[in-house]
């Protein structure tokens, strides 16, 4: 155990010694998820206050004031449309759709005929799509209003055209909806604890190697083991360090919500950090181990950079696995390294009980990856075609 630690304090000290790539990596951790979680928080906020102003554009507003009637009884606020109309919408700077009025809108309407009204909007601008939704159900709402208008005036009653009346169920809590927008706490901290650990682990293993500073330290009258312990140690402390300052950041953006619909919605403090740090420091353990046993094949730092790029690649592509399936959250997905981490902590962000298998099994099987990588690599490094080809 001493020589674990003392392994683990050398190789401390040399990862911080790097404090350039250390300021980067921990800045990086720190910024750069909880800034892109405020972006999406500023988009929906902005869509959201769009589709609750209820703004209407149209173009030729004149020709139809019955229409324009209803929308104003319906809190709507009307806006003219430009003369560019298709290009702004197309360019995206006009957020909305636009509704044109034909100038035989009144006429036909009068002589009881269906009236065509174009809705022009483009279906690729996402920041639009609420204010788009608000004005299509408004224009809906005007033409259920004039066929029952039409309907009452011939003596027939509107209930003969609805039959069936369809009652919307969600059974989505509101926890839930939340839920999708901090989609990036979970898939962000997974992916900070292989990236906390890539650097590290590749510097204490073909680093070494390359630079001829490995052999000498397997010649001390110590065994692998108590060396790649401490190695590990190390590899696996930078990663836990990442994965705590990246939930961290995130905690501090929440507070810079804007949106209290959003803030309500979004609920992530430190219960939620407490569950995310026992679920991802096993991870971290583990991500280090591999990151080791990838790079101690390596015959040189590029090379080793290149084999550990597939476990970031992995890492990165695992999450998305839910997206692809039919059913949420099977009992087999906890058991898969990354995905079954992924699975425990959105179920936490959905506010849905989390028991102690779902902690167990994720964490059981992240510790017992790493012993199998920490055992394979104290084995490789007592191979002299590993430690000496370089």
């Amino acid at each position: 155990m001493n020589a674990a630690l003392t392994v683990f304090r050398k190789e401390l000290t040399d990862a911080l010694r790097d404090r350039r790539t250390w300021i980067v990596v921990l800045l990086t951790a720190l910024i750069a998820g909880p800034f892109a979680l405020l972006i999406i928080a500023s988009v929906v906020t902005s869509a959201q206050e769009s589709a609750e102003r209820r703004e209407v554009v149209i173009a030729n507003a004149a020709a139809a004031p019955q229409l324009v009637n209803f929308l104003q009884r319906q809190g709507a606020t009307i806006r003219e449309a430009p003369d560019d109309y298709r290009e702004q919408v197309k360019s995206g700077r006009l957020q909305n759709a636009v509704v044109v009025i034909p100038d035989d809108f009144g006429a036909k309407l009068a002589a009881g005929d269906t009236v065509q009204i174009d809705v022009v909007f483009d279906e690729s601008a996402s920041r639009a799509q609420a204010a788009v939704h608000t004005t299509r159900a408004l224009l809906a709402g005007f033409g259920r209003e004039l066929g029952t208008q039409r309907l009452l005036a011939r003596g027939v009653s509107p209930q003969l055209l609805q039959p069936m009346e369809a009652q919307d169920i969600n059974l989505a809590a509101t926890r839930a909806r939340g839920a999708q927008l901090l989609f990036l706490v979970p898939w962000l901290a997974l992916v900070g604890a292989v990236v906390g650990a890539v650097s590290v682990a590749i510097d204490v293993t073909a680093g070494e190697r390359e630079r001829g500073s490995l052999e000498p330290l397997l010649m001390n009258p110590v065994s692998t083991a108590p060396i790649v312990l401490g190695k590990w140690a190390v590899t696996a402390t930078c990663s836990a360090a990442v994965v705590v300052l990246t939930l961290a950041g995130f905690l501090a953006a929440l507070q810079f919500v804007r949106s209290e619909t959003l803030a309500a919605l979004m609920q992530f403090g430190l219960p939620e950090i407490g569950l995310f740090i026992v679920l991802l420091l096993p991870f971290s353990a583990m991500v280090g181990a591999l990151n080791m046993l990838a790079a101690t094949y390596g015959r040189s730092h590029k090379e080793a950079q290149t084999y550990a790029s597939y476990i970031t690649m992995i890492v990165n592509f695992v999450p998305i696995l839910p997206l692809l399936l039919t059913i949420r959250d099977a009992p087999w997905q906890r058991w898969v390294p990354a995905l079954g981490q992924q699975t425990v902590l959105m179920r936490a962000l959905r506010g849905e009980a989390v028991g102690v298998v779902d902690i167990v099994v994720p964490s059981a099987v992240a510790l017992a990856v790493t012993a199998a990588a920490l055992l394979l690599l104290a084995r490789l490094l007592r191979d002299e075609r590993i430690v000496f080809s370089r």
